[in-house]
């Protein structure tokens, strides 16, 4: 996963707004803290996304929502 893959799955997930939120303000205990303090310090994003579903209790297809053909993701 890419950096733009992971803010892509935020959006799609979570929404614009909720998901910055959740990403500078929730602690992540698998990542000793939020999804941003560990995509500065250098976590895969991957990683990072991974923390944030389970994190939030999202299902396991949100887990894969950056691999799905934006286009098709809107229907």
């Amino acid at each position: 996963m890419k950096r733009s893959e992971f803010w892509d799955a935020v959006d799609a997930v979570y929404g614009p707004s909720l998901g910055r939120s959740l990403v500078v303000d929730l602690y992540l205990p698998s990542c000793l803290g939020t999804a941003q303090e560990a995509l500065d310090r250098g976590a895969e994003p991957d990683e990072v996304w991974a923390a944030l579903i389970e994190e939030t209790g999202q299902s396991e297809d949100a887990r894969w929502v950056h691999r799905i053909d934006p286009k098709k993701r809107r229907r």
